[in-house]
Order: C-alpha cells, then structure tokens, then sequence
C-alpha cells in the first residue's frame, strides 16, 4: 500500500499522460484522498434502497383485509369479469400462446373499464385476493416444486422465473431467494400491467418498489447475459424513483466489480463530491481508495 501511495504522490504527470481526462481528473482530484483515506476497501455489495418495514407491514395487513372482504362478500359481476381474463392470460403467457394473448389484451381493457367504474375499492379488492392466492401458491410451489393451475393463472410463467433466475434454487422444498415482500410488489406491478390499471388509487408505493429493487439488485438474474448492464439499468430506474438513492456510488461498485476500475473511480468521485457528507461517505472512500490503486496497479 505504502509503496502504491509513494507511486501517486512521485507523479501523476507521467501516469496519466495520454489518459481520458474525465478520468485525469479524478485522479487528481482524489489523490489527496488516496493519501489521507485510512484503509483501501474493495467494494463488495451493493448499496441496498432503504425500506420502511412498518410502512410495507400497513401495506400488507391492508391488501390482506381486502382480500378477506372479497371472500366473505363477492365481488360485482364485471370485476370477477376482469378478474377471469386476467387468469386467462396467465394461462396463455405461461403457453407462449401469443395469438391467445393478443386477443386478450383487446378484451382486458374495455373489461378494466367496465370494473372500474364500480369504484377503486373493488377493484382493489380483487387485486388482492388474487394476490393472496398467488403467494399461497408460491409458497406450495417453494415446497413441491409443483406449478398449479392456479399459480399458472395468476402468475403465468413466474415458477419457471423463479427457478431459472436462480431464485428458487435446490430441490423441493428450494431455497427462496425471493421474499414476500418481492413477490408482492412484483405480483401487483405484473397485475397492473396486464390490467392496464395504474391509478393512484392502484400504485404501488415507494417503499414497494424500493422492496422489489432491492432484491433485484442483491440477487440479479442468473441468466442474463450481462449482469453489469442489468445492474446498471436497475440501478438508473431506481434512482428515477428514489432521488435518495446513491446512484454514482452503485455506479461505481458495478463498474469495480467488472474489471473497470478507472470507470468505477470516475463514479465514486462523483459520488463524494455531491455527497461529501452522506451517509455512504466513508464507505465510497475506502472503494475509491481501492479503484485507485487497481488502476494504478495496471499502469504500464
């Protein structure tokens, strides 16, 4: 280390002759950080989105006193209409059926129309005692390995998801990687979706969402072809959603953990000279110190 941190303060001259200089400049910018920083840390994990557990815990107990309203007391006509094409469609998207499924989707939005106009509430009602079917059935699905019919509704293809993107991994009963707090956001933003319904009424909140991305970026999906670049999607959609978010530092760790270690540099720097006081400051440090050093080790 000692001898890393004599090379930079020798010269940064003759190093970086011929460098991008975005990348000059962080350099020179950091390198009183290199010196002072106490020790180099290569990033590891991901900074994950904050979640508000009470808050997700009021969203939940509400949807499940939908879903046993809409038992005890049955819903009108036109929404267990929707609610019947919407199983539909599960069905043949599980299928790969998509004329079947283009024909649904003509249908679905004149019946969304038709459901709500007996009010939010029912509509919401139905999103949720379907959403308490399709976590039961999640659950039988994490024990026997078995895709029901009713999962095959109200999920289409989500027990292939599951398993091939590494989720549920290991023989019955598996390993859910999955918690419920994904499932849920990931079943409404689904149902949302196919319905054409996303009223405010109807969308989620941020603390779901910050739920979702935050399993999906601690656990991205086994077979995609670039992890890096899904990460990196990711983590721009987020911070769409979520401004408190520390974008250039997730920025930073992806790049560092594929190998670019002066890219990854230029993002933590930019991290710390918006953020010089953050909550992650100290941590982005410590990962600047170390893609520093990376880069400098690979100096010719």
């Amino acid at each position: 280390m000692a001898k890393n941190e004599a090379r930079v303060a020798r010269g940064f001259g003759r190093h970086l002759e011929g460098w991008q200089p975005g990348l000059v400049a962080v350099f020179l910018a950091a390198s009183g950080a290199l010196l002072a920083v106490p020790r180099s840390v290569p990033p590891a994990e991901l900074p994950v989105p904050l979640v508000e557990p009470r808050r997700l815990a009021e969203v939940a107990a509400e949807d499940d006193a939908r879903a046993r309203a809409a038992e005890a007391s049955p819903l009108d006509a036109d929404v267990r209409a929707l609610g019947s094409l919407l199983r539909a469609f599960g069905r043949a998207d599980a299928g790969g059926d998509d004329a079947m499924l283009a024909e649904l989707r003509r249908r679905i939005g004149p019946a969304a129309a038709r459901a709500l106009a007996q009010g939010d509430a029912a509509v919401l009602a139905l999103r949720a005692y379907q959403l308490r079917s399709f976590l039961r059935e999640v659950r039988r699905f994490a024990s026997t390995g078995e895709a029901t019919d009713e999962l095959v509704e109200l999920g289409g293809p989500f027990a292939d998801v599951l398993t091939r993107n590494g989720w549920c991994e290991g023989r019955p009963p598996c390993v859910m990687h999955m918690d419920e707090r994904a499932q849920r956001a990931s079943f409404k933003l689904r149902w949302n979706e196919i319905s054409g319904l996303s009223g405010s009424a109807l969308a989620l909140t941020l603390d779901e969402r910050r739920a979702l991305y935050g399993f999906l970026l601690v656990h991205p999906p086994r077979g995609a072809e670039d992890q890096a670049a899904f990460l990196l999607r990711k983590i721009d959609e987020l911070a769409a959603l979520d401004p408190s978010y520390p974008r250039e530092l997730a920025r930073g760790v992806v790049w560092y953990r594929k190998g670019e270690f002066g890219r990854a540099a230029e993002h933590l720097a930019t991290y710390l000279e918006t953020s010089p006081d953050g909550p992650y400051a100290l941590r982005a440090q410590n990962h600047l110190r170390a893609a520093l050093e990376r880069s400098l080790a690979e100096m010719p």
